[in-house]
């Protein structure tokens, strides 16, 4: 677009004469060459009607070839095929017959018949049999002279069905065509020798004056091809060709334009190209690429390390011959080219000689317009050693529970085996003593009965219990729980608020007495939180989501969240990832192990517990319970108030 007010202001030039009116003056003398023009129009529109009845007749007879072999070819009848082709050679100017079938292959060859399921692989034979082509005119060369023939190929389908299943072509002989055109050649040279003749001096004169600025630009053309592009045609004929000048002079320019930035261009991507190339190399995560067919397009050096393999025998090479020892890998290839829009980041466990390497494998596909997969590109993260750590760090963790666990006991069960030691080692001496019988009798298995029952809720902690679960619903166990400790609550003048939304709440799938054992701790925890009173809310609602993650079964429709709120003291920050550890408490009296026994018997359930507190100002418990499909519906919010 920028070259267009420049060939403008070209053309608007004073004193510009037309090439045209030149050659105006010049044909006043080639008229007598118009006898010429005119036999040589006659002889060409001459050839033209030959050449055009011929191919009519080709396509004619090719085509009732190919409404005559369409049965032959769905039916793959080779031998009747092969019938038609001998048939149809016996025109004289049909000098072979082919017909191929659906995939190429040579149904029938007239006078070949040992080509019959041959593909033929010459040029022509591939365009007559290439798809997207109903017919075709070609011509060729056949035989060991070469002769030269016209080639009409015609598809050939089946009544009904856009489904090619053939091609029939036919060979007619260009001889009788060239022998027409050589006679009728000879008598219109014969004629326009003459006016050539006539016309060839004052060509001369009439072209030199147009030659000489043409061969200028055509030597500066020639330059150009050779890549001078540091020139400036300079010519001055105030016509066509002064234009055709500048215009070449404009085109220099910008093709300079151009090279110097396609050289600045190809410079950037030769440094990307190397930056790429050293990132790979560099990168501490294993990189591989595969094409749709499943070949290594890219492999870098800390794949190979991680894989074992050299890079040189990897580019190339199908995944399958090459990761075949690292079956897990191969899978997760296999199964991302099939699906690139799966789950595309996956753990792998690669065993080797002397140990087994934990990778981490993510996928990302390029696909193409089609949204068909053009290239997966694998990223290789090698986790080894983290999960070594985070073994370790779970050992860890379990032996300082382990300890906590020990120290608890040592500490519950030490008090009153301490009593007891002191008893019976008096017991020899004040055996005759009435009153120290009497407190010994009051002492002694009041403390036998509190290490059993620390046993007891410890083994309640560890083993699972044979749970009978019932479809329950939320309100009634909050309820019954809330009766318990009515009095209590009343006693301490704590204010109990239950709110249930929607009314009624779905209904879940519980052992009642398990999990009333776990609402009653969550109440106590509440009350002891609260010596001085306070308000303590309840809220039950259904809603779809939960925080967490996990499996969620079929008769599942959405999570029951219920929320215990305190006014209470609350629970210190460094306290909090540890009010579910066995034997850990704040309070002067009571064993720790309320809250790791409701944790347990929550997780049993299927549902999760998280807390959240603030020193001072109180506590939240959240349950999140699965809910039963059955029985979801909008209500009224309701409330419950004591």
């Amino acid at each position: 677009m920028q070259e267009w007010p420049a060939t403008t202001k070209i053309l608007t030039r004073p004193r510009f004469v037309p090439l045209r009116y030149r050659f105006i003056a010049v044909t006043s003398f080639l008229l007598t060459v118009l006898l010429g023009i005119i036999a040589f129009i006659v002889g060409l529109n001459q050839s033209h009607v030959i050449r055009i009845n011929m191919e009519k007749r080709g396509l004619a007879v090719a085509q009732s070839l190919a409404a005559t072999s369409k049965a032959s070819l769905a039916t793959y009848n080779y031998i009747a095929l092969e019938q038609t082709v001998n048939q149809a050679l016996e025109d004289p100017e049909v000098v072979y017959v082919i017909i191929h079938d659906k995939e190429g292959r040579v149904a029938g060859y007239s006078g070949r018949p040992d080509l019959q399921g041959e593909v033929l692989e010459d040029p022509v034979s591939r365009q007559a049999t290439s798809e997207g082509k109903n017919q075709l005119i070609q011509e060729s060369s056949w035989g060991p002279d070469g002769m030269s023939v016209l080639d009409i190929a015609v598809a050939a389908y089946i009544p009904g069905s856009n489904y090619r299943w053939g091609t029939v072509r036919v060979g007619l002989s260009l001889g009788a065509i060239y022998q027409q055109i050589r006679k009728m050649s000879v008598i219109i040279g014969a004629i326009g020798l003459v006016a050539l003749s006539i016309g060839v001096a004052v060509s001369f004169w009439a072209a030199a004056g147009v030659t000489r600025p043409l061969g200028v630009l055509v030597e500066a053309t020639v330059q150009a091809a050779q890549g001078n592009l540091e020139q400036d045609v300079r010519i001055q004929t105030r016509d066509e060709v002064g234009i055709l000048a500048s215009n070449f002079n404009e085109m220099i320019r910008e093709i300079r334009t151009q090279r110097d930035q396609l050289e600045e261009q190809l410079s950037e991507i030769r440094r990307l190209q190397q930056y790429t190339e050293k990132l790979l190399t560099t990168m501490s995560d294993g990189l591989i690429s595969v094409d749709r067919a499943g070949e290594v397009a890219t492999i870098n050096p800390a794949a190979c390390e991680m894989l074992g393999i050299q890079k040189i025998a990897a580019l190339g090479r199908h995944m399958a011959a090459l990761f075949g020892d690292n079956r897990p890998l191969l899978e997760y290839l296999e199964e991302m080219l099939h699906n690139p829009l799966g789950n595309t980041q996956r753990e792998i466990h690669l065993h080797g000689i002397q140990k087994v390497q934990v990778i981490l494998a993510e996928a990302s596909a390029i696909l193409d317009n089609a949204d068909r997969i053009e290239e997966l590109i694998v990223n290789l993260h090698d986790v080894t050693e983290l999960k070594r750590l985070e073994a370790e760090m779970r050992q860890s963790e379990r032996l300082a529970a382990l300890g906590t666990l020990a120290a608890g006991m040592a500490h519950e069960i030490r008090n009153p085996l301490s009593a007891i030691k002191t008893f019976v080692q008096l017991l020899p001496r004040k055996h005759d003593n009435p009153g120290f019988l009497e407190k010994f009798n009051r002492t002694v298995p009041r403390e036998l009965d509190r290490i059993n029952n620390l046993i007891e809720e410890l083994l309640q902690l560890a083993r699972k219990p044979r749970y009978r679960f019932q479809v329950l619903s939320v309100e009634g166990l909050i309820r019954e729980c809330a009766e318990l400790f009515e009095e209590e609550l009343r006693t301490r003048k704590i204010a109990l608020r239950l709110d249930f939304f929607p009314n009624p709440l779905p209904n879940f799938r519980a052992d009642p007495v398990q999990f009333l054992k776990a609402l009653q701790n969550l109440f106590v925890n509440a009350i002891h939180a609260m010596p001085g009173g306070g308000a303590f809310r309840i809220t039950a609602i259904w809603q779809q989501d939960s925080p967490f993650a996990g499996n969620v079964a079929s008769d599942q429709n959405g999570w029951i969240k219920l929320t215990f709120e305190d006014t209470g003291v609350g629970i210190a920050t460094e306290n909090l990832k540890h009010i579910l550890n066995p034997f850990f408490t704040t309070k002067d009296s009571g064993t720790g192990l309320g809250l790791a026994i409701t944790h347990k018997v929550i997780t049993e359930h299927g549902g999760f517990m998280e807390v959240a507190s603030r020193e001072g100002e109180g506590t939240a418990f959240s349950v999140y319970l699965p809910a039963l499909k059955e029985g979801v519906s909008a209500g009224p919010r309701i409330a419950y108030v004591v």
